[in-house]
């Protein structure tokens, strides 16, 4: 799964070691050793993610329906 950043922007979460906020800012820091920075609150990504997270579960069972003939 993701985490929706700002803009357009991903980041796996499976990737992510820990968010840490400094200041007005987040680090994101990755299995690889390299760094995001975000905007948002670690809450704030939290949510974030847990709201792709239910979005993605709702259409992954929607297209089911469908590629079943609508019946589950």
């Amino acid at each position: 799964m993701f985490i929706p950043l700002e803009g357009e922007g991903l980041v796996s979460i499976n990737q992510t070691v820990a968010l840490v906020r400094h200041e007005n800012r987040t680090t994101i820091y990755l299995r690889d050793g390299s760094t995001l920075k975000s905007g948002f609150k670690p809450e704030t990504l939290t949510k974030r993610y847990i709201s792709f997270q239910k979005e993605a579960r709702a259409n992954a069972l929607e297209a089911n329906r469908l590629r079943n003939g609508g019946n589950i």
